[in-house]
């Protein structure tokens, strides 16, 4: 069985097992990583953070050049040692052209001091490449189709190199040439002279500049001109393209629609989560598209991620999804270019590691390594992230992450070292929460999951306290509900009968106890928002799998930005293309409102489920949909429950806690993976299942 962490194919080789890297031995492949990543932040400075004092596009084209080269070493497209000279060549031309100019700007130090680091680690990879002997290339495997995993395709290609597109210089003053001097006039004869040669240096009369060019009127539209047809009802036939057009538009076509499904494959609340599997073979069919075309379509892919209008984070998962199914170091380096450039927007960042959590690059690891030394704490924290939940992770990696890294970054590590608690792990949950000054929202609500995921002995004093504070409480409320006993579950049921609040009701449908379901029964016919009753609804529904489910319509989203009123201008407004093409005995009828099922807040149907089918109930005892509690009934939720994707994540820590295991499993995984880590839970949870109803949790084992 392969597990979730290793979703791939790889080419030419078994499932979970990824081709090794060709055209470099491991030593000289690390050190022209270091290399790569410095000219890569020199590339960016002169992008974003030097001021164009002189004409940068030398450099530019350099660093691309510089670039594709590392690539052809690391990849295997030429030979290694001629490739490292050829970088460290336009590397030493780029340091030239940057130290002729490095006094007028501070910023061109720095990006000095990249390409002497940049030099320095090419160097040492020269000298590792000389002593090794070169390696033959490899026959590339043939170009297999993906199913329900993504294939690693090997497609034969010229490196991509980067565009970098830096400012351009300030445009130089146009002053005229002056005419010669006149020589000062002795005679009549001399002066005559200055006089014709100042005619013939003037202007003629009434001439115009070249650039001054007038334009005939346009023609204005004949009397009785044929009306227009609607778009939709005339053919539109363009102009015939080539055949390069036609390949870079069919790979625009699939890249939007591994665009599209990316953002539409997780499931709505009711939908099984194996339905996203026909979503999942239209993304890698797509994929497979984009390798059948080969190298025109692969090139055309990071133009279309630089070209978009404005940083779409479907773009980013597209670019990154598609660019880390092919092999060679320069389509992830692609994408993680276009991560660079983001800056600080975090839907950007968020949807690209999303994609790189599923793609089987083999040199996903290193990548992922050299993105822990930007400066950026939101890429770090998306490298670090990406890394555990791979497992590729290091437990010093995490460890230094969660005890010496930004607070964004600390959350992340403290995150999965939960999961797998280790000896270290008390001590950073300590220092986390003893921040001073102003401690981290995030940080501090990482800490108290990986006290509760780790069976942390101050755990329930820590998620007490902090349902007194007024940021966090309903994230400790519900940690509480998941790793808490029937105290615990009283303690809330009581906060919510003093001051209900959807966040707390929320924590008490999760805790599961019996008793509280009369509680929720009267918050129904309480005066309190249709929130909260809604909150009290689900929470009953969780606990006693009533299903009592009802048909809602629901209300159209909050626009922030009403359209501003069509001026009257007299003249006829436009008709609609509806009213256009339609008779008008049968215009089409005013669209009918969004469905959605939701459990009833009708008090009275409560109270009767509660009267003739709860009255056997155990008052003590603890329930999961009507059912008492175990880890096996945790299980079947997560595996045909009606629940969404956060729910299955919540269920996931839930099975931690309550069994002391763990299983790799993420909602976001391919439904294969997601299938298979199930199946691997059953036993565990199947073993742990022997008190139906209890509050009892194991004891975790630490490593």
């Amino acid at each position: 069985m392969s597990f979730s962490y290793l979703p791939f194919v790889a080419p030419g080789g078994q499932e979970g097992q990824p081709s090794a890297p060709v055209g470099t031995d491991v030593l000289a492949h690390d050190k022209l990583e270091n290399a790569h990543a410095a000219l890569r932040r020199a590339a960016l400075s002169l992008e974003h953070d030097v001021e164009p004092v002189t004409d940068l596009t030398g450099p530019a084209r350099a660093l691309e050049r510089a670039l594709g080269a590392i690539y052809d070493a690391l990849d295997g497209r030429a030979e290694p040692l001629g490739a490292v000279r050829a970088a460290l060549a336009e590397t030493d031309d780029i340091a030239a052209r940057i130290e002729q100019v490095i006094g007028l700007d501070a910023g061109f130090a720095a990006v000095d001091e990249l390409l002497r680091s940049a030099r320095g680690w090419l160097e040492q990879a020269a000298a590792r490449l000389a002593l090794v002997p070169p390696a033959p290339p490899l026959d590339l495997p043939p170009i297999l189709a993906s199913r329900d995993r993504p294939r690693l395709h090997a497609v034969q290609r010229a490196s991509l190199a980067p565009l970098f597109k830096v400012p351009e210089p300030p445009p130089a003053e146009l002053v005229a040439k002056p005419p010669p001097p006149i020589p000062r006039p002795r005679t009549f004869e001399e002066l005559e002279a200055a006089v014709e040669a100042l005619k013939q240096q003037a202007p003629a009369p009434g001439a115009l500049p070249a650039a001054a060019e007038v334009r005939p009127p346009a023609a204005r539209p004949e009397e009785g001109a044929a009306r227009a047809v609607p778009p939709g009802f005339a053919p539109e036939i363009g102009d015939a393209i080539d055949d390069l057009a036609f390949l870079r538009a069919r790979a625009r076509e699939c890249f939007e629609e591994v665009a599209m499904v990316g953002m539409q494959r997780a499931p709505l609340l009711g939908d099984p989560f194996r339905g996203a599997l026909i979503l999942e073979r239209r993304m890698l069919a797509a994929i497979d598209v984009i390798a059948a075309i080969g190298a025109p379509a692969l090139e055309h892919v990071p133009r279309l991620v630089a070209d978009a209008p404005v940083k779409d984070a479907s773009v980013a998962f597209a670019s990154a999804m598609v660019l880390g199914c092919f092999a060679g170091r320069d389509a992830l380096a692609a994408a993680e270019l276009a991560l660079l450039r983001s800056g600080k927007d975090r839907a950007f960042i968020d949807a690209l590691g999303a994609a790189l959590k599923l793609v089987p690059h083999e040199l996903l690891p290193l990548a992922l390594r050299s993105l822990l030394r930007e400066p950026e704490p939101l890429v770090r924290a998306m490298a670090i992230d990406v890394l555990a939940y791979r497992g590729f992770a290091t437990e010093d990696e995490l460890v230094a992450a969660a005890s010496d890294d930004e607070p964004p970054v600390a959350a992340c590590a403290l995150h999965h070292l939960g999961c797998t608690p280790g000896p270290r792990l008390p001590e950073l949950i300590q220092r986390a929460l003893a921040s001073t000054a102003a401690p981290d929202p995030a940080l501090r609500e990482a800490a108290w999951t990986a006290m509760a995921l780790s069976d942390h002995p101050h755990a329930p004093l820590a998620l007490r306290g902090a349902l007194e504070e007024a940021d966090g409480a309903d994230t400790a409320a519900l940690l509480l509900a998941l790793a808490g006993d029937d105290a615990d579950a009283r303690l809330l049921a009581s906060r919510v009968a003093e001051a209900p609040r959807r966040g707390l009701i929320f924590a008490v449908g999760w805790a599961g106890a019996a008793a509280a379901v009369p509680l929720l029964i009267d918050l129904l016919e309480r005066d309190v928002d249709g929130d909260v009753k809604l909150a009290a609804a689900y929470a009953m529904e969780r606990i006693t799998g009533a299903g009592m489910w009802e048909e809602v319509a629901v209300e159209d989203e909050e626009i922030f930005v009403a359209d501003p009123p069509e001026p009257d201008v007299g003249e006829p407004r436009e008709l609609k293309l509806a009213q256009l093409v339609s008779d008008p005995n049968d215009l089409p009828e005013a669209p009918a409102p969004e469905m959605a099922e939701q459990p009833t807040v009708d008090a009275a149907r409560w109270r009767a489920f509660w009267r003739e089918r709860c009255q056997g109930w155990d008052m003590t005892a603890r329930y999961r949909r009507g059912r008492p509690y175990t880890p096996d009934v945790v299980l079947d939720e997560l595996d045909t429950g009606r629940v969404t994707p956060g729910e299955r994540r919540l269920l996931q820590r839930e099975l931690i806690v309550r069994t002391g295991h763990f299983v790799r499993f993420d909602p976001h995984d391919f439904v294969v993976a997601q299938e298979e880590a199930i199946q691997a839970w059953r036993p565990i949870a199947a073993r742990a299942s022997g008190s139906p109803g209890r509050w009892t949790r194991p004891r975790r084992r630490v490593g």
